[in-house]
Order: structure tokens, then sequence, then C-alpha cells
């Protein structure tokens, strides 16, 4: 709460203001006489070095020194009065939100619990994006929005962008297809997002989507100029398919051509003509007919994105051509407004306009960004393991004896020391551990810094780890325990001998079942039994993705190694419906269970968990191209 500390700072001031002239008033009074005579000065010339002459300068000493700090003490006041006011008048009237704005941001929640009983204690979230939750993000502009390497975005924006990393991982637990036994698992899906798309969704943390007024851009064309200029087409071509993606319902499209993209986005290409919201043509003449005659009703409405032209017919035809239609042209428009866009976005629009700032994205930003919003590629089958001597048998996971330190990531991140719970004030003190915990040989400074806070200087990263590490040793040592993080060779990882974690359990029970060859249901159901949920399950730390996923094909491969195995179709099933437990959004995993409802004659039960996978989906923003019908 802020209440305490406006509280606490208005008496801070109160008292440097009042308090001295009360101490010295009230202590020594005032020196001098009211009205000194002729009679005062003759005995101060002759005798200046008086007791009471020392006391008076030494009290006119004290109230200079007290104007001083009053002085400042005002100034730094209505400094920050007069910043307050500014921000309060930037501020956008609340507006209604996009409703499937809010579906997009809601995805990540879909699966997680709905409470948590985590040691960690912060303090309450800022109302602006936060890189952990106890640290604001050094990068946030006071423009509502989040500055990440190579741009600056708006926050409603911003969050949609998270949203769409969060349904590019949906869309890889749907498509994903166990190996039948005795084949190799493809994992080559299972890519990091874009470094531009993991900032943004680190610099969010948790932040509640912000209500923003999309940009209009006017009819007959607006001319981008300044040194942003591209940079902003950029950001306005991200937005517009953005709110495309969030509301199919409305026939706004952005109308570029591929001599276009290749200047905003560079040479290398994205898979973008079948991207929703984007027509792209040959060469710019042919987005000005497109305009002007649309191939489909789905381009009753569209904007044109494009160079101005410099050739006069070309532009008197482009002029005509948006008689009333929106345009983005790079450069000066001769024929309507410009708008001068500076380096961090801000605008400075014609007559009768006025400042706001834009969505400015570098080439590598805009590619980033553009990558998580194209379609996603099927995953590939599972490719048969070469029948080659098979690998020495890995020895099942034995019980270890109690070690001083228990960390369990499973579920909700906790460590006990001596079996009693310890209190991590900072979150991104829990990072550390979760991350040292995925990464039992350890991991360098520099790596484990930005992952988990990239995007930022190193500098920066590294004084903000240091700090970390030195206020989760105080939460650690205080009852005079040692540290279970050591730091050798630039490499900083978990004492082994004294730290018990239970993903390393898993991790060795998984190893044990890949290369048992006989009798490997015990083995399978060992991995099943010590998967007691996703690594810090409630926590939306992003570098944390990549490794949830390839922990969970492992289980989702035990159940259904196991249900392949079964001896009849009721433990077939009971199986796959546990496998389903542990991911509802699987494509393959459904049609298995309602295939073997249909054996059992449950005909309607198998078409209904078919209707509810397609809502399901519907629900979390993902469109299977055809309907779920039995395979």
């Amino acid at each position: 709460m802020r209440w305490p500390r406006q509280i606490a700072s208005a008496a801070a001031v109160t008292a440097v203001l009042a308090g001295p002239p009360i101490v010295l008033t009230y202590t020594v009074g005032w020196p001098l006489p009211t009205h000194p005579t002729q009679e005062h000065l003759r005995q101060w010339l002759s005798d200046p070095l008086t007791e009471d002459t020392l006391i008076a300068g030494l009290v006119l000493l004290a109230w200079m020194l007290w104007l001083l700090i009053a002085a400042l003490t005002l100034r730094t006041a209505v400094t920050r009065a007069a910043a307050t006011i500014r921000r309060l008048r930037r501020l956008p009237l609340p507006t209604p939100m996009q409703a499937t704005a809010t579906g997009m941001a809601g995805a990540a929640a879909l699966w997680a619990p709905t409470t948590t009983t985590a040691t960690t204690t912060d303090a309450p979230p800022a109302p602006t994006p936060t890189s952990t939750g106890e640290h604001p993000h050094p990068q946030q502009a006071a423009d509502a929005g989040v500055d990440v390497p190579g741009a600056w975005i708006p926050a409603d924006t911003a969050h949609q962008i998270a949203a769409a990393g969060t349904l590019v991982w949906l869309r890889r637990r749907r498509l994903y297809r166990p190996p039948p036994p005795g084949q190799r698992r493809d994992d080559s899906d299972l890519t990091a997002l874009p470094p531009t798309v993991t900032a943004v969704q680190a610099a969010l943390a948790d932040t509640p989507p912000t209500p923003a007024t999309p940009l209009r851009i006017p009819t007959g064309g607006i001319g981008l100029t300044g040194p942003a200029a591209t940079d902003a087409a950029r950001g306005i071509l991200l937005t517009t398919l953005l709110r495309t993606l969030r509301d199919t319902t409305q026939s706004t499209t952005i109308v570029t051509s591929r001599t276009d993209l290749h200047t905003l986005l560079g040479p290398q290409t994205l898979p973008l003509h079948d991207l929703p919201g984007l027509t792209v043509t040959d060469t710019p003449a042919d987005a000005i007919t497109t305009i002007t005659h649309p191939p489909h009703p789905g381009l009753a409405h569209p904007t044109l994105l494009t160079h101005a032209p410099t050739d006069p017919d070309t532009a008197a035809r482009l002029a005509t051509a948006l008689t009333h239609t929106p345009g983005v042209l790079i450069g000066t428009w001769t024929h309507g407004p410009n708008w001068h866009i500076t380096p961090d976005g801000h605008t400075e629009r014609g007559t009768g306009g006025g400042r706001t700032r834009l969505c400015v994205l570098t080439a590598t930003a805009a590619r980033d960004l553009l990558a998580v919003l194209t379609p996603t590629p099927p995953t590939p089958p599972a490719v048969a393991a070469p029948r080659q001597r098979p690998p020495a048998p890995t020895p099942p996971p034995e019980a270890s004896p109690p070690k001083l330190f228990t960390l369990r990531v499973l579920g909700n991140p906790t460590l006990w020391v001596a079996d009693k719970p310890v209190t991590i004030r900072r979150t991104a003190g829990l990072q550390v551990l979760v991350a040292l915990a995925v990464h039992p040989d350890g991991t360098t400074t520099h790596d484990l810094a930005t992952t988990i806070w990239p995007g930022l200087a190193g500098h920066t990263v590294a004084r903000r780890l240091y700090t970390t590490l030195s206020d989760l040793r105080k939460d650690i040592t205080t009852a005079g325990y040692p540290h279970p993080i050591a730091h050798t060779d630039d490499r900083y990882h978990l004492d082994h001998h004294h730290t018990d974690v239970d993903l390393w359990r898993l991790n060795a029970a998984i190893d044990h079942a890949s290369t048992t060859v006989a009798n490997h249901a015990p083995a399978h159901q060992a991995v099943i039994d010590l998967y007691t949920g996703d690594i810090a399950v409630n926590h939306t730390w992003p570098w944390l993705d990549l490794i949830r996923e390839k922990t969970r094909r492992h289980v989702i491969d035990a159940h259904t190694t196991l249900a392949t195995s079964a001896p009849d179709p009721h433990t077939r099933l009971h199986h796959l419906q546990n496998a389903l437990r542990l991911d509802p959004y699987n494509e393959h995993l459904h049609h298995q269970a309602a295939n073997t409802l249909a054996t059992l004659g449950r005909h309607h039960d198998a078409d209904a968990l078919l209707t509810r996978y397609q809502q399901r989906l519907t629900d979390a923003g993902i469109t299977p191209p055809h309907p779920a019908v039995r395979r």
C-alpha cells in the first residue's frame, strides 16, 4: 500500500520545515536585539568575540543551513507535484476493452490452478509492468508501455504479444503426437520463443491487461516522416494484425507488397501469406489496384501500407484510391497530412492534430514478434530409433538419505531446511532456485542473470543477480544453516551433497524408463508417480515454457506407453484419461480416447468428448483447421 509511505514522506517534510525553527526558538531564542542601537554597534566593534556574539553567529549559521535545506525540499516537492500533474494529464480515459483481448491474455491461465500455497512473500504488484514482481522494470516508459531491445510497445499491445506467445505453446501441445514404444520422440518443434517476445513477457510480470484506444488511421492517407518513420510503420503493421487476430469478425486488413515488406523486415522472409489480416501483393502498384478493386468481400475495409510514391502520376492515382480508404505511407505524402516520428515513437501531427506515441519496432524486433503470429507447421511424425545395440540400462533411482535442503519445484516451488519451510522474500530469488534445479550442472553468471531478466543491459542484470543472491543467502542462513548454492568456476549450482530436488529424481526415473527393455511398466509408472505438477506451476516465467513442455511430454509418453500395452480397452481408457488430465489440449490423446470409447460401445461419450475438446480450443483462441472427428 502506498498511503503509509506517503504519510511518512509528508511527516518527514513537515519535520524538516518546522522542526529546526521550533528547536532554535525554544532553546536559544533569537540572539540579536530586536532594535539594534548605536550603543550595541559600538560594543560589538570594541569587543566582537564575546560569548553572546559567538552564540549569535552559530545560531545564524544554523538558520542559514535550515533555509538551504527547506529550499531544496520545497523544490523537490514542487518538481514531483508538477510531474504528477503532467502524468495525470496524459492518462487516457478508460474505455471498454476489446472482449477478445482479454480472452487471449487469459489463455495463459486456462490450465493454472486457482489457489496457491506459495511461501514467497512479495509486495503487491505495481500498476506498471515489472520484471520479477518486486523490482520495477528499469525500462518502463511513462506512456503506458514497455521498452524492450529494439522496440517500444504500448501496454495493451504488449499483453496481446504475450498472449500470442502463450498460444504458440498451446498449439504445440495440441499437435504433439507421442511416439509408439521403441521409437524416438521428435522435439524439433520445441524451440524457445524469439528474444523480443520473451523480453515482453518478462517485462509484464503478471500485470493485468491495460485498455487503450486503438490508433485511428485517417482516410486519404498519412505520411510518416522523421528518424523513426519506418519503425512506426512496422509498429502499425503489428498492432493491426494483432487487432485482427483477436477480433476475427472485423474486416480490417493490411494491404502491402512484397517490396514494402522486404524493406520493412529485411531479406529474412516469414510465412506471412497465410496470416489473417494481411494481404500481400507482388508490387506496390498491385497494392493500389487491390484497395481500389477488392478481390473479395473480406477486403471491404483495407488499410494500405506502402512507401510514399515519388512519381507525380502514381501519387495522384494513389490519392484517388485513398479517397475513402486509410493509408500509411512511409515518407512525405504530398496529398495529405504528415506525422513526424521521433526515435522514441512520439509523433507531432499536422494542423489540428495532437501528440501521441506509436509502437516502434526495429526490423529484428518486428520479425521476432511476427514469428509468434504466423501459422504453426504441423509436427512431423516420430522418427524410428536406429536398431543398434541398446544402451546400458540406467539403474532405477534409489531413495537417498535425508538431506539438509529439500527443494520442490514440481507444483508450487518450496525450499525446506531441516524440515522447515523457508520464506523467500524475492520472486527473483525463487527463480534462481528453480533455474538451478532445472540445470543441475549449473549455469554461468551471465546465463543465469539474462535468463531471469531478458533484454536488459549486462551490468544491470549482474547487479540485480548479486543483490538477489545476497538476499537469498540472508533468507536461508538466518537460522545458522549453510547456503545450498555454490559458485565454482563462474558457475552457480546447487550443492548436490546437501540438497534433494524432486525434479532430479523425476529425471532419473525418466532416464531409467527410456533404457528399460523388459518389464517396463513399473519404470513408466514411477515417472507418473514422481510427476506432481508443472514446474513452478503458479509462475509465468517465459524461460520455463520449453522445459515444462519437455518434462510434460516425458510423462505423457509414460501414460501412452502403458495405454498401448494395456490388456483391455477399460485399462487403456484409464491411462488415456490420466494423460488427458495432464494435457487437455492434445489432439492425438483426444482421438485415441474417443476411439477407445467407441470400442467400448460408448459412442455418445466419444462424441461429447470431442465436442468439449473443440470448445476448449475455441475458448483458448485456437481455431482448429477442421472439426474434431474420430480418426
